[in-house]
């Protein structure tokens, strides 16, 4: 095909066709002198006509090109035809105020009249198509780096199933490399057996492009390249490439969460076989409206409602019908959920509509925030002690009637009990919130550890710290039921040699919380060399725990000054064994000193008068003494002495005839 003419001065179509050019266009001759510009040249170079036509055109480009100028112009008219200039290139043009851009120039051979070949040079300015194209670079890197930067295994697949990218993590996850997954099927990366779903799976992902998690529901598993499986959770989002939409898939290795949530499962069944164990109380859960979401033996043993049948419904089915008219179920929760607890006494109804009286104790459990999240329950049957005290009372009629030694020695040992169980339920509601204490501590470290397990990733370190807290609450609250039922319990006298100190810290424990209640400082002053003592471990702690319950009691009644109980232990002027119990209250007056340890004496409005005497016949059947003095400044100071030697008379606390309840 023939070149076209350049007729300078007659061809005026010609110069239409330049001047409606698109782009910049530079007639140069084999010279390398500009012979015509059009005015997109003009504004692309910043030039007049005047000022280009006639001189050479190096002075459109940077200096540090020039030199090469003549030999491509050279080669160019040695076989002219149409051509990009410097293929492979980056080529640039200079403006007349001296700044470079960067262009794209394409070269076409032009025939004069003459027979002169003419060079016509489109000069295209790249500058906006650069920045594009360096905008473009710099955001694939930026993803890249994010990709490269995120904390799981992140794995690009294209339609086809093909792996397009992988990062760090995903290699140190597989063990594979960058190479040996990059264009692979992703199959290679899941066990076997699930690799007939995966076609499916993508089929539906690319049919509805949007972030989802992978196989919700299923157990998903990945396939390291020695051949091990490990389970995963996957999260798949869509991506947009040049070459189409592509899915993006985070991949998370779970196996240490599975490993936490089975040992957090493990612990929860270890709790809740504690709290089912306990028979001697109602111990369950309500949610925050009073619904009831879990049951022990206990609770059904006293109430009668089997698990299945009560889990789901309202807890104030266990309430009379006159409660219920007077809406106190719902005022009991608001008072626990406002003050923390809420205690009471009252008759309760069971599945077969018998009545029992309760001693009740609801502790609110609430989260870090202050949030309620659920109510813990504690339901005591005090019926029995109800009817003790008209044992009581039929005993001490029997006792007037008879003088008869054998009557007097198992009314004795029933009072002796009746005591316990009577003191025992004066500090119902301290005892409550012993068990209450260790019990919110199991429910609210198990949320804790919930939460450190739905950590991404899970942290193992606090969650394993959250189940040994979890433990511990628990064995401590066993071993202050295990406290309890002995005391409780009938059994006959048990003579051994006992750490009168071990006796009286046991019975501490767990009258600490009562002191605290009553803001009375409970100190104990042990001396460390005493000797083992022959003696019954519970008839003891009886005695001790009534002269501390005396003592709070007693305290609690002082408007001003100090609370304080002190109790101390050394050894007597026979070498046995001296424990003093120092209180600061009330005190006693001369005639009550004398008195108070009669049989039916009291200074109580409610009490039974029956627990120092029968505290007085304990000691002195282990061959002791018992007594009172006053305290200085204020109070009382009650003593007893233990022998080291076993002088105790046949006891007449407990015949041992009772059975074991």
């Amino acid at each position: 095909m023939a070149s076209p003419k350049y007729e300078p001065a007659g061809d005026q179509r010609f110069r239409l066709v330049v001047e409606a050019a698109p782009n910049a266009m530079v007639m140069i001759d084999r010279a390398g002198n500009i012979a015509m510009i059009n005015t997109q040249a003009e504004r692309l170079f910043g030039y007049s006509p005047a000022e280009l036509v006639g001189q050479p055109v190096e002075m459109l480009v940077p200096e540090r090109f020039r030199s090469h100028h003549p030999e491509l112009r050279r080669a160019f008219f040695a076989d002219p035809r149409p051509r990009p200039m410097g293929a492979g290139r980056d080529l640039y043009g200079l403006k007349k105020d001296g700044s470079e851009f960067p262009v794209e120039i394409g070269l076409n051979p032009i025939e004069t009249d003459e027979g002169t070949m003419v060079l016509s040079a489109i000069v295209i300015d790249i500058a906006a198509r650069k920045a594009a194209e360096l905008a473009l670079r710099e955001s694939e890197q930026r993803f890249r780096l994010v990709v490269e930067a995120a904390p799981n295994a992140v794995v690009m697949i294209d339609r086809a199933g093909k792996i397009v990218m992988v990062n760090t993590q995903a290699e140190r996850l597989f063990g594979y490399s960058r190479a040996e997954l990059v264009g692979q099927p992703v199959e290679m990366l899941v066990p076997e057996r699930f690799r007939n779903h995966h076609p499916e799976l993508r089929k539906t992902f690319f049919a509805d492009p949007r972030p989802r998690p992978m196989g919700a529901g299923r157990d998903l598993y990945g396939l390291k390249k020695d051949g091990s499986e490990f389970p995963v959770e996957i999260g798949l989002n869509p991506i947009e490439t040049d070459e189409g939409t592509m899915v993006l898939s985070a991949i998370v290795d779970i196996t240490a969460r599975k490993a936490a949530a089975l040992a957090l499962r493990e612990s929860e069944q270890r709790y809740s076989m504690l709290v089912d164990g306990v028979t001697d109380y109602a111990i369950y859960m309500l949610d925050p409206n009073g619904v009831v979401t879990n049951w022990n033996r206990g609770a059904q043993r006293i109430k009668g409602y089997r698990t299945e049948e009560i889990i789901g419904q309202h807890f104030s089915c266990f309430h009379t019908e006159e409660d219920r008219a007077a809406n106190v179920p719902q005022q009991s929760l608001e008072i626990a959920a406002r003050d923390g607890r809420y205690e009471a006494e009252a008759w309760r109804v069971r599945k077969d509509g018998s009545r029992f009286l309760a001693n009740v104790v609801i502790d609110a459990i609430k989260d870090d925030s202050g949030q309620l999240i659920a109510f813990a329950k504690i339901t005591r049957d005090v019926t029995e002690r109800v009817q003790a005290a008209r044992k009581l009372e039929e005993a001490r009629i029997s006792l007037v009637q008879s003088r008869a030694e054998e009557a007097l020695r198992r009314v004795q040992a029933e009072l002796a009990r009746v005591a316990r169980v009577a003191t025992l339920g004066e500090l119902a509601a301290s005892i409550a919130h012993e068990v209450n204490q260790p019990i919110a501590a199991v429910v609210t470290n198990a949320g804790a550890g919930l939460r450190w397990l739905a950590a991404q990733p899970p942290d193992l370190g606090e969650a394993r710290q959250t189940f040994e807290r979890i433990i511990k609450a628990g064995s401590r609250a066993s071993d202050v039921i295990g406290r309890i039922r002995a005391l409780v319990k009938k059994a006959p006298v048990l003579k051994d040699r006992l750490d009168i100190n071990e006796t009286i810290l046991e019975v501490v424990a767990l009258t600490r919380s009562e002191g605290e209640r009553h803001r009375v400082s409970l100190q104990t002053q042990l001396a460390g060399d005493l000797p083992l003592i022959p003696g019954d471990r519970i008839q003891l702690q009886q005695v001790i725990l009534n002269l501390i319950v005396n003592a709070l009691e007693a305290v609690s009644g002082v408007g001003e000054g100090p609370r304080e109980l002190l109790i101390t232990s050394g050894k007597d002027a026979a070498k046995g064994v001296l424990v003093a119990v120092r209180d600061s209250g009330t005190g006693l007056d001369s005639v009550s000193l004398e008195r108070v340890f009669e049989a039916f004496y009291t200074t109580k409005p409610d009490g039974m008068g029956m627990g120092l005497a029968i505290s007085r016949s304990i000691i002195e059947a282990h061959g002791g003494r018992l007594w009172a003095t006053p305290n200085v400044p204020r109070g009382a100071v009650f003593w007893f002495t233990l022998a080291v030697e076993d002088r105790s008379s046949p006891p007449v606390v407990d015949d041992g005839s009772a059975s074991t309840n």
